[in-house]
């Protein structure tokens, strides 16, 4: 007997098949396209999600599938929109990606509205967000708002598909809509933005329900797309983040709750950390009751773009391979480390970076801001790719320390951080993650982490714990701990001081910049 777990990425579909334990047993994988209609806009076909599903779990399960004791989903905090007629969206999409920005006015007017919600978003509301999003489509399409005869959370959606049952996580209603655990939809809001019918869709006008409750079992014409048994058990899911959160932390996370950070970098980075005390962190997200484990908050950071930075830099800089592969990424911080050894801090000295990318969710929470980087010249070869893929990973890193110690000024005593995702498999980062952030760095021994966090959620609805937090800590891996350099302090310290001026210059420019934007034309 055996759990799985499904993860659906960015841009691909995985499957893990783990034993009881947490074991790692195979592995399936299938990419899926990301469609980009337009600059600010991102969104996928569901179709075509479901189809790398069942390939990734097909390939994972092997021909003769073996007995599953439950599944669960986790999935990008991507929303996913059923309908009648005709997609929703251009191309034929009908799933707003999670890094979709067409609606930063609406996110914008939201966070002017100053409705109650706000206080669950750092006093602030992202684009990222459901919200934004859906008035988006209900104002600027109409039509296409009326077609639509359901709203979920993407890993709800897969769910739904695959037992035939419609409901709700907690965890992604509590996290990216217009709804408070405890107090329900957020009505005049919605009335205010064009959105008065979404809590009577579907199973949105039902209670959702805890992480790792039964979402229902797997139908006869799933069963044959995906090569499960009909009658698996399938969890109420979750976002991936809180996933990899769950899977990157070890045993006895219970009593270090308050001075533990999840820190899950992938094509985006989540910054994570959860209490047992209600507290508002202005530009932060949360606090999310009950969003992932019972009688706790969840806060949730971020930074949008870190892994794909990483890749820009990559593919466009000149002096570049102009091609994104494991190899270049690996290539590339092995050639840095030794100029760093060799070096010292002289290395990219001038070159800095305030890695927002596409906006700032914390500790800024304003999504339109962008990027500033300085130490730019002429130079267009090898050295100037190097200093700036550096520079752009030392940006990523001492942003973390940025929020780590905003929100410790909140009430939190953050101390160690649990390093998951594809950052932990970049040796530069793990470095600066190591040597530049005000705590000691944690990295799981398991090799994925986010799949057994997905896991230990299976092993909930399969009974097999009477918890979720039961099943983490009888399922947690051993830690290993990266010791910092002290030799490097200092001129971290350096960095940090000049990140931070940088990101207040960029404040002051960007005031002016909103002058420009409402100035009519002459």
């Amino acid at each position: 007997m055996a759990l799985l777990a499904i993860d659906i990425g960015t841009l691909s579909a995985r499957a893990g098949l783990l034993a009881a334990d947490g074991e790692l047993l195979s592995v399936g994988i299938a990419p899926f396209p990301l469609l980009r209609p337009a600059e600010d806009q991102a969104a996928y076909r569901l179709d075509d999600i479901w189809d790398a599903m069942g390939q990734a779990v097909r390939g994972c399960l092997g021909p003769h599938a073996p007995d599953v004791q439950a599944v669960a989903i986790d999935a990008t905090s991507s929303v996913a929109l059923s309908h009648t007629g005709a997609p929703p969206l251009a191309g034929g999409a009908d799933v707003l990606c999670w890094m979709d920005h067409r609606a930063e006015a609406e996110a914008d007017e939201i966070a002017a509205s100053g409705d109650g919600l706000l206080h669950a978003y750092g006093g602030g509301m992202s684009p990222e967000i459901h919200l934004p999003k859906l008035a988006w489509l209900a104002r600027r399409d109409p039509a296409a708002w009326a077609r639509v005869t359901g709203v979920r959370d993407l890993c709800d959606a897969l769910a739904h598909r695959m037992t035939g049952v419609d409901a709700h996580s907690l965890n992604g209603l509590a996290c990216k809509w217009a709804y408070l655990p405890g107090e329900g939809w957020r009505i005049g809001l919605l009335d205010t933005l064009g959105l008065t019918r979404l809590p009577a869709l579907g199973a949105l006008s039902q209670p959702p329900l805890p992480v790792g409750a039964v979402h229902g079992v797997v139908q006869a014409t799933a069963a044959v797309h995906l090569g499960l048994h009909p009658g698996t058990p399938v969890a109420i899911g979750l976002i991936d983040a809180e996933a990899g959160m769950l899977g990157g932390f070890g045993a006895g996370y219970a009593a270090a709750m308050e001075r533990t950070l999840a820190l899950i970098g992938g094509t985006s980075t989540c910054i994570m950390a959860m209490t047992r005390s209600a507290r508002r962190i202005p530009g932060v997200w949360g606090p999310f009751r009950d969003a992932v484990l019972p009688g706790t908050w969840l806060h949730e950071a971020g930074q949008s773009l870190t892994g794909a930075a990483l890749d820009l830099v990559l593919r466009h800089h000149p002096g570049g391979p102009h091609d994104v592969t494991p190899r270049h990424h690996a290539e590339a911080a092995a050639a840095i480390t030794a100029l760093l050894d060799q070096e010292g801090p002289a290395f990219a000295a001038r070159r800095h970076v305030v890695p927002d990318w596409l906006g700032n969710r914390a500790p800024l929470g304003n999504g339109r801001v962008r990027a500033v980087l300085t130490g730019i010249g002429e130079e267009t070869g090898t050295r100037a790719f190097l200093e700036s893929y550096y520079a752009a990973a030392r940006g990523i890193a001492l942003q973390v320390r940025h929020v780590m110690l905003h929100m410790n000024r909140h009430g939190y005593a953050l101390d160690r951080v649990c390093l998951t995702g594809g950052h932990r498999h970049n040796p530069l980062l793990v470095r600066l993650y190591a040597d530049a952030l005000p705590s000691e760095l944690a990295l799981s021994a398991h090799p994925e982490p986010v799949l057994l966090g997905t896991a230990m959620v299976a092993a909930t609805a399969a009974g097999l714990h009477p918890s979720l937090l039961d099943a983490q800590e009888a399922m947690a891996w051993p830690e290993t701990i990266v010791p910092p350099n002290p030799h490097w302090a200092a001129a971290h310290d350096a960095a940090y001081a000049a990140y931070l001026a940088l990101f207040d210059a960029r404040a002051a420019v960007d005031r002016q910049a909103a002058l420009l934007e409402r100035m009519e034309t002459p």
